[in-house]
Order: C-alpha cells, then sequence, then structure tokens
C-alpha cells in the first residue's frame, strides 16, 4: 500500500482523538514513525484486509504513550 493511504487514514483517525483539525498536524518523523508501525504490524499479522483496524490500533497506541 502507499504511504498516501496511510496518511489519510491515519488523518481520519487522528481526527477520531482531537476536537480541532489544526491538532492533527505531524512532523515528518511522526508521519513516518506511524507508517513503520503501521507496515510492521501488516507484515506481522498478515492482516492486509485488517488495515483500518491496524491503524486504529496504533492512533490509539501513539495517543495512549505519548
Amino acid at each position: 500500500m502507499e504511504n498516501i493511504l496511510f496518511r489519510k487514514m491515519i488523518l481520519r483517525a487522528l481526527k477520531d482523538y482531537l476536537w480541532e483539525e489544526e491538532d492533527c498536524i505531524l512532523n515528518e518523523d511522526e508521519w513516518r514513525e506511524l507508517e513503520t508501525k503501521i507496515m510492521t504490524r501488516l507484515k506481522e499479522e498478515n492482516q492486509e484486509e485488517a488495515v483500518y483496524a491496524i491503524v486504529q490500533d496504533v492512533i490509539y497506541d501513539y495517543f495512549t504513550n505519548k
């Protein structure tokens, strides 16, 4: 999958946790970190069809471990 799709999915998931859209701005390192975590989990779990659930889990972890 392409990073553009991941970024759109990440942005949508971020909006679920934030009130203001301006709060969804991530720096390039944060984008890469989230994309890497998603790709790693997709490969580990061999669950390409569960991309949405994995993105949601990674974003949840991002906010709870921040």
